[in-house]
């Protein structure tokens, strides 16, 4: 049943788009850190990120949010997605191994759980927490 509930969540669906995406972005970034440096390849991932932009905004009909909160959380996102990408930028350029890189660069969500738990009062499970030894044990042997 827990199964069935997922395959219809739409969370779930989005998360699959976002994994679906994300590979051939980290095999671009790589290609492109191969060539031009980390804050160049930073810069023209907003530029390209401007289409994906003009497009949100003219599905929203050019509504602008007003929750102050909100575009504090949002802008202090794009700074920190922005100040990572240029981190995985200058990681792909220093000719180390993609499978590497972009596996250790992905157990980010290991510091999300630790800040979901201290920040937003959330509870592991048993099972969240093997997961997340899991996930440690996993980033010493690809790095070796």
């Amino acid at each position: 049943m827990a199964v069935k509930d997922t395959l219809r969540a739409r969370w779930f669906w989005y998360s699959i788009l976002c994994v679906v995406l994300w590979g051939p972005f980290m095999i671009a970034s790589k290609l492109g850190s191969r060539e031009i440096p980390a804050p160049t390849m930073q810069f023209l991932f907003t530029i390209g990120s401007l289409p994906i932009l003009a497009g949100l905004v003219s599905v929203t009909r050019f509504r602008l949010e007003k929750n102050v909160r909100g575009i504090a959380y949002g802008t202090a996102a794009g700074i920190l997605a922005g100040l990572g990408g240029v981190g995985l930028f200058a990681a792909y350029g220093t000719g180390g191994s993609t499978t590497v890189i972009t596996a250790v660069s992905s157990l980010y969500p290991m510091v999300t759980v630790v800040l979901a738990v201290l920040i937003l009062r959330e509870h592991l499970t048993w099972v969240h927490v093997t997961g997340l030894v899991f996930a440690a044990v996993a980033l010493i042997l690809f790095s070796l």
